[in-house]
């Protein structure tokens, strides 16, 4: 697990844009250190922000729409798929950050979304995008280990 995350990491963790972070940091909502001019926020202050109740909401909103836009959309040419993956590991930010450096790293074939939510005693992921994006995602998961 990464000893910091910044903007792009929690905006990839949440699902929300890098604009409402940074307006959430203004509000004072979501807390960090400013490095070398770029902002930089531990695992404790993420949880903290994302288990905040004014903030939970706008999460669960951006959570919802990936599957409520795969959903709602006419089927394309393009073979999707979209998955929700209840993980029931110790540490559910691990999940999320491991997704989010894979999804960093690839060049997908399509359009690829995703978001996680810490539930419970795990998290919840949600997928979306081509079924060889998809399953090459929690292929590489679940070959490391978990």
């Amino acid at each position: 697990m990464k000893e910091t995350y910044s903007i792009n990491d929690v905006a990839m963790i949440t699902g929300l844009s890098t604009r409402t972070i940074r307006n959430y940091i203004s509000l004072g909502f979501l807390s960090g250190e400013k490095v070398n001019g770029a902002w930089s926020f531990t695992d404790k202050q993420i949880e903290g922000f994302t288990q905040d109740k004014a903030v939970k909401p706008s999460i669960k909103a951006k959570k919802n729409a990936i599957v409520f836009d795969f959903l709602g959309t006419k089927p394309s040419k393009q073979d999707k798929m979209c998955t929700i993956l209840d993980l029931t590991c110790q540490e559910s930010l691990s999940a999320s950050v491991f997704f989010c450096k894979k999804i960093s790293e690839m060049k997908p074939v399509s359009e690829l979304h995703f978001a996680s939510e810490p539930s419970g005693t795990g998290v919840r992921l949600i997928l979306s995008g081509s079924p060889s994006d998809v399953m090459g995602l929690i292929d590489q998961y679940y070959a490391q280990g978990n």
